[in-house]
């Protein structure tokens, strides 16, 4: 349950962002915690992700920093779409990973990218 925010301007640290996003976006209403916000605010130049408690701690910190400087390193060489892509695959298979098991909740949340 992976969706990304796209935000003109943060105005606050994108982590408080994220978190205010996931909530707003009904995101911790899956079932086993797993749902995953990729927050973006290309004209701050700030992304973060926030996962409910199913996914984050058998993810790993390393995983969330990792493809959030996915984000910063595509934006970096004027690739912000390609950064964002990557970031997606990067969580996706961590997804896979760590909620190992049939998903016989099947798609709880939207598959749209939020805009605000």
């Amino acid at each position: 349950e992976l969706r990304v925010h796209i935000e003109g301007h943060c105005p606050t640290d994108a982590l408080t962002r994220a978190q205010f996003f996931f909530g707003k976006l009904n995101m911790h209403e899956t079932r086993d915690g797993t749902g995953v916000l990729l927050y973006v605010s290309p004209g701050s130049q700030k992304t973060a992700i926030f996962a409910g408690p199913g996914i984050h701690k058998a993810a790993g910190d390393a995983l969330w920093k990792a493809a959030v400087n996915e984000v910063a390193h595509g934006f970096k060489a004027h690739d912000g779409i390609g950064g964002i892509e990557s970031a997606i695959l990067m969580v996706g298979e961590a997804m896979r990973r760590c909620a190992i098991g049939d998903d016989t909740a099947g798609n709880e949340l939207p598959n749209e990218v939020t805009i605000s």
